[in-house]
Protein backbone atom coordinates (compact mmCIF):
# COMPACT_ATOMS: atom_id res chain seq x y z
CA UNK A 1 0.00 0.00 0.00
CA UNK A 2 1.51 3.31 -1.07
CA UNK A 3 0.48 6.48 0.77
CA UNK A 4 -0.06 9.58 -1.27
CA UNK A 5 -1.44 13.08 -0.89
CA UNK A 6 -4.55 13.60 -2.96
CA UNK A 7 -6.16 16.73 -4.28
CA UNK A 8 -9.81 17.55 -3.73
CA UNK A 9 -11.18 16.69 -7.15
CA UNK A 10 -10.01 13.05 -6.90
CA UNK A 11 -12.66 12.54 -4.22
CA UNK A 12 -15.63 14.00 -6.10
CA UNK A 13 -16.83 10.63 -7.32
CA UNK A 14 -16.99 9.47 -3.71
CA UNK A 15 -19.61 12.13 -3.10
CA UNK A 16 -21.69 11.25 -6.14
CA UNK A 17 -21.41 7.45 -6.14
CA UNK A 18 -23.43 6.81 -2.95
CA UNK A 19 -26.24 9.07 -4.18
CA UNK A 20 -26.27 7.39 -7.58
CA UNK A 21 -26.36 3.98 -5.87
CA UNK A 22 -29.46 4.95 -3.88
CA UNK A 23 -31.20 6.24 -7.02
CA UNK A 24 -30.48 2.97 -8.91
CA UNK A 25 -31.54 0.86 -5.92
CA UNK A 26 -34.86 2.66 -5.56
CA UNK A 27 -35.54 2.37 -9.30
CA UNK A 28 -34.98 -1.40 -9.06
CA UNK A 29 -37.30 -1.68 -6.05
CA UNK A 30 -40.00 0.41 -7.75
CA UNK A 31 -39.77 -1.81 -10.82
CA UNK A 32 -40.21 -4.97 -8.74
CA UNK A 33 -36.74 -6.35 -9.50
CA UNK A 34 -36.47 -7.79 -5.99
CA UNK A 35 -40.04 -8.98 -5.50
CA UNK A 36 -43.56 -7.62 -5.16
CA UNK A 37 -44.29 -4.58 -3.00
CA UNK A 38 -47.28 -2.95 -1.34
CA UNK A 39 -48.56 0.45 -2.42
CA UNK A 40 -47.15 2.08 0.71
CA UNK A 41 -43.75 0.53 0.07
CA UNK A 42 -43.68 1.81 -3.50
CA UNK A 43 -44.58 5.29 -2.26
CA UNK A 44 -41.63 5.14 0.15
CA UNK A 45 -39.33 3.98 -2.66
CA UNK A 46 -40.53 6.85 -4.85
CA UNK A 47 -40.04 9.34 -2.02
CA UNK A 48 -36.47 8.21 -1.35
CA UNK A 49 -35.81 8.25 -5.11
CA UNK A 50 -37.01 11.85 -5.40
CA UNK A 51 -35.02 13.07 -2.39
CA UNK A 52 -31.93 11.27 -3.69
CA UNK A 53 -32.15 13.18 -6.96
CA UNK A 54 -32.33 16.32 -4.86
CA UNK A 55 -29.16 15.23 -3.02
CA UNK A 56 -27.50 14.55 -6.36
CA UNK A 57 -28.30 18.08 -7.53
CA UNK A 58 -27.00 19.53 -4.24
CA UNK A 59 -23.74 17.62 -4.45
CA UNK A 60 -23.28 18.76 -8.05
CA UNK A 61 -23.87 22.35 -6.93
CA UNK A 62 -21.21 22.01 -4.26
CA UNK A 63 -18.74 20.50 -6.71
CA UNK A 64 -19.33 22.73 -9.73
CA UNK A 65 -20.57 26.03 -8.31
CA UNK A 66 -18.95 26.33 -4.89
CA UNK A 67 -16.16 23.85 -4.51
CA UNK A 68 -15.92 22.02 -1.23
CA UNK A 69 -13.61 24.65 0.27
CA UNK A 70 -16.38 27.24 -0.01
CA UNK A 71 -19.38 25.17 1.08
CA UNK A 72 -19.59 26.73 4.55
CA UNK A 73 -19.80 30.24 3.11
CA UNK A 74 -23.32 29.37 1.92
CA UNK A 75 -25.42 28.34 4.96
CA UNK A 76 -28.23 27.31 2.63
CA UNK A 77 -26.13 24.31 1.52
CA UNK A 78 -26.42 22.65 4.93
CA UNK A 79 -30.10 23.60 5.22
CA UNK A 80 -30.86 22.06 1.81
CA UNK A 81 -28.98 18.91 2.74
CA UNK A 82 -30.94 18.42 5.97
CA UNK A 83 -34.26 19.11 4.24
CA UNK A 84 -33.48 16.28 1.82
CA UNK A 85 -31.76 13.87 4.20
CA UNK A 86 -34.28 13.72 7.07
CA UNK A 87 -37.36 12.58 5.09
CA UNK A 88 -35.27 10.11 3.06
CA UNK A 89 -33.96 8.55 6.26
CA UNK A 90 -37.46 8.49 7.77
CA UNK A 91 -38.83 6.62 4.74
CA UNK A 92 -35.96 4.11 4.80
CA UNK A 93 -36.38 3.61 8.55
CA UNK A 94 -40.09 2.89 8.04
CA UNK A 95 -39.28 0.33 5.38
CA UNK A 96 -36.57 -1.29 7.49
CA UNK A 97 -38.88 -1.52 10.51
CA UNK A 98 -41.63 -3.11 8.42
CA UNK A 99 -44.21 -0.39 9.07
CA UNK A 100 -45.32 -0.54 5.43
CA UNK A 101 -45.29 -4.33 5.20
CA UNK A 102 -42.68 -7.10 5.39
CA UNK A 103 -39.74 -7.00 3.01
CA UNK A 104 -38.13 -9.95 1.29
CA UNK A 105 -34.54 -10.75 2.17
CA UNK A 106 -33.30 -9.12 -1.03
CA UNK A 107 -35.45 -6.03 -0.50
CA UNK A 108 -34.20 -5.67 3.08
CA UNK A 109 -30.60 -5.92 1.86
CA UNK A 110 -31.21 -3.16 -0.67
CA UNK A 111 -32.88 -0.91 1.94
CA UNK A 112 -30.05 -1.53 4.43
CA UNK A 113 -27.54 -0.66 1.74
CA UNK A 114 -29.44 2.56 0.97
CA UNK A 115 -29.44 3.46 4.68
CA UNK A 116 -25.68 2.91 4.89
CA UNK A 117 -25.23 5.06 1.78
CA UNK A 118 -27.22 7.91 3.33
CA UNK A 119 -25.08 7.75 6.48
CA UNK A 120 -21.97 7.79 4.30
CA UNK A 121 -23.18 10.89 2.47
CA UNK A 122 -24.08 12.53 5.78
CA UNK A 123 -20.59 11.89 7.15
CA UNK A 124 -18.87 13.26 4.06
CA UNK A 125 -21.08 16.37 3.97
CA UNK A 126 -20.35 16.96 7.65
CA UNK A 127 -16.62 16.73 6.96
CA UNK A 128 -16.92 19.09 4.01
CA UNK A 129 -18.74 21.61 6.20
CA UNK A 130 -16.11 21.34 8.97
CA UNK A 131 -13.24 21.56 6.50
CA UNK A 132 -14.72 24.59 4.75
CA UNK A 133 -15.42 26.30 8.08
CA UNK A 134 -11.83 25.76 9.18
CA UNK A 135 -10.46 27.04 5.88
CA UNK A 136 -12.43 30.27 6.29
CA UNK A 137 -11.94 30.60 10.08
CA UNK A 138 -15.70 30.41 10.63
CA UNK A 139 -15.47 28.27 13.78
CA UNK A 140 -15.18 29.83 17.23
CA UNK A 141 -13.38 27.54 19.67
CA UNK A 142 -14.46 27.94 23.28
CA UNK A 143 -12.15 27.84 26.30
CA UNK A 144 -14.49 26.05 28.68
CA UNK A 145 -14.04 23.16 31.08
CA UNK A 146 -15.97 19.94 30.57
CA UNK A 147 -15.83 16.31 31.70
CA UNK A 148 -13.37 14.18 29.75
CA UNK A 149 -15.89 11.34 29.83
CA UNK A 150 -17.60 13.13 26.91
CA UNK A 151 -14.64 12.28 24.69
CA UNK A 152 -14.46 8.65 25.80
CA UNK A 153 -18.21 8.28 25.29
CA UNK A 154 -17.90 9.71 21.77
CA UNK A 155 -15.18 7.19 20.99
CA UNK A 156 -17.30 4.31 22.26
CA UNK A 157 -20.44 5.49 20.43
CA UNK A 158 -18.66 5.89 17.09
CA UNK A 159 -16.76 2.62 17.35
CA UNK A 160 -20.15 0.86 17.55
CA UNK A 161 -19.51 -2.89 17.34
CA UNK A 162 -15.81 -2.54 18.27
CA UNK A 163 -15.14 -3.02 22.00
CA UNK A 164 -13.52 -0.23 24.00
CA UNK A 165 -12.47 -1.20 27.55
CA UNK A 166 -13.75 0.80 30.50
CA UNK A 167 -11.65 3.87 31.33
CA UNK A 168 -11.27 4.51 35.05
CA UNK A 169 -10.24 8.15 34.89
CA UNK A 170 -11.97 11.27 36.15
CA UNK A 171 -10.58 14.32 34.40
CA UNK A 172 -11.77 17.64 33.02
CA UNK A 173 -10.59 19.06 29.70
CA UNK A 174 -10.25 22.71 28.69
CA UNK A 175 -11.55 23.50 25.21
CA UNK A 176 -14.61 23.41 23.01
CA UNK A 177 -16.66 20.33 23.94
CA UNK A 178 -18.43 20.10 20.58
CA UNK A 179 -15.26 20.45 18.47
CA UNK A 180 -13.21 18.04 20.57
CA UNK A 181 -16.02 15.48 20.63
CA UNK A 182 -16.20 15.75 16.84
CA UNK A 183 -12.43 15.16 16.66
CA UNK A 184 -12.65 12.03 18.78
CA UNK A 185 -15.58 10.85 16.69
CA UNK A 186 -13.45 11.18 13.55
CA UNK A 187 -10.63 9.19 15.14
CA UNK A 188 -13.05 6.40 16.05
CA UNK A 189 -14.67 6.55 12.61
CA UNK A 190 -11.30 5.97 10.96
CA UNK A 191 -10.59 2.99 13.20
CA UNK A 192 -14.00 1.46 12.53
CA UNK A 193 -13.75 1.87 8.76
CA UNK A 194 -10.12 0.90 8.23
CA UNK A 195 -8.53 -1.04 11.09
CA UNK A 196 -10.52 -4.28 10.86
CA UNK A 197 -10.33 -5.05 14.59
CA UNK A 198 -12.79 -6.21 17.25
CA UNK A 199 -11.28 -4.27 20.16
CA UNK A 200 -9.33 -1.06 20.68
CA UNK A 201 -6.96 -0.39 23.58
CA UNK A 202 -7.06 2.94 25.41
CA UNK A 203 -5.04 4.46 28.23
CA UNK A 204 -5.50 7.76 30.07
CA UNK A 205 -2.84 9.48 32.18
CA UNK A 206 -3.77 12.63 34.10
CA UNK A 207 -0.86 14.89 35.05
CA UNK A 208 -2.93 17.57 36.76
CA UNK A 209 -2.29 20.24 34.11
CA UNK A 210 -2.71 18.02 31.06
CA UNK A 211 -4.12 14.62 30.19
CA UNK A 212 -2.59 12.18 27.73
CA UNK A 213 -4.94 9.79 25.91
CA UNK A 214 -3.47 6.88 23.97
CA UNK A 215 -5.58 4.90 21.50
CA UNK A 216 -4.15 1.75 19.93
CA UNK A 217 -5.58 -0.69 17.44
CA UNK A 218 -3.75 -3.81 16.28
CA UNK A 219 -5.32 -3.54 12.85
CA UNK A 220 -4.37 -3.20 9.21
CA UNK A 221 -2.33 -0.03 9.72
CA UNK A 222 -0.92 2.03 6.86
CA UNK A 223 2.30 3.62 5.69
CA UNK A 224 2.63 6.95 7.51
CA UNK A 225 5.52 9.40 7.40
CA UNK A 226 5.98 13.05 8.34
CA UNK A 227 2.35 13.37 9.54
CA UNK A 228 1.14 12.78 5.99
CA UNK A 229 -2.06 11.21 7.33
CA UNK A 230 -3.08 14.58 8.80
CA UNK A 231 -2.99 16.34 5.44
CA UNK A 232 -6.39 17.12 3.85
CA UNK A 233 -7.57 14.57 1.25
CA UNK A 234 -4.87 12.08 2.17
CA UNK A 235 -5.89 8.42 2.01
CA UNK A 236 -3.93 5.21 2.24
CA UNK A 237 -5.23 4.04 -1.13
CA UNK A 238 -7.61 5.19 -3.85
CA UNK A 239 -10.29 2.66 -2.89
CA UNK A 240 -10.63 3.84 0.72
CA UNK A 241 -14.09 5.20 1.60
CA UNK A 242 -14.56 8.81 2.64
CA UNK A 243 -12.84 12.01 1.54
CA UNK A 244 -9.65 11.84 3.62
CA UNK A 245 -10.62 14.83 5.78
CA UNK A 246 -11.31 13.21 9.16
CA UNK A 247 -7.79 13.14 10.60
CA UNK A 248 -7.07 16.65 9.30
CA UNK A 249 -10.21 17.99 11.02
CA UNK A 250 -9.40 16.09 14.23
CA UNK A 251 -5.93 17.61 14.41
CA UNK A 252 -7.18 21.14 13.77
CA UNK A 253 -9.81 20.90 16.53
CA UNK A 254 -7.36 19.39 19.02
CA UNK A 255 -4.68 21.98 18.30
CA UNK A 256 -7.26 24.81 18.53
CA UNK A 257 -7.87 23.72 22.14
CA UNK A 258 -4.17 23.92 22.96
CA UNK A 259 -3.64 20.20 22.54
CA UNK A 260 -1.41 17.98 20.43
CA UNK A 261 -1.96 14.79 18.45
CA UNK A 262 0.56 12.38 16.96
CA UNK A 263 0.03 9.18 15.00
CA UNK A 264 2.30 6.21 14.38
CA UNK A 265 1.34 3.39 12.03
CA UNK A 266 2.80 0.63 9.91
CA UNK A 267 1.04 -1.76 7.54
CA UNK A 268 -0.25 -4.86 9.37
CA UNK A 269 0.94 -3.53 12.74
CA UNK A 270 -1.93 -1.22 13.60
CA UNK A 271 -2.02 2.46 14.53
CA UNK A 272 -1.15 4.32 17.73
CA UNK A 273 -2.69 7.74 18.38
CA UNK A 274 -1.45 9.95 21.22
CA UNK A 275 -3.50 12.98 22.24
CA UNK A 276 -2.47 15.54 24.85
CA UNK A 277 -5.06 18.05 26.09
CA UNK A 278 -4.86 20.82 28.70
CA UNK A 279 -6.72 20.32 31.98
CA UNK A 280 -7.34 22.38 35.09
CA UNK A 281 -5.13 21.47 38.06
Amino acid sequence: MIARVQVANISYSKLLDPVSDIISSMESLIGGAFGSTTGDQRECFKRVHAYSWGLHTLVMDVITALGIENAATRPAVLERFNVLKHPALAALDNLSAGFDGPLSEEQRSVVDYALESVFSIEHMMSNIWQYSSLRHNLLDDADDEFAGAVLIDRLRAELKEIRLPAVDADFCVIGDETRLAYAFGELAHNIRRHAGVEQVSIAVQDYGYRVDITIYDKGAGFLNSDDEAFQPFWQGDDLAPGLGLGLYIARRHIEASGGKITLSSEPNRGALVRISLPTLP
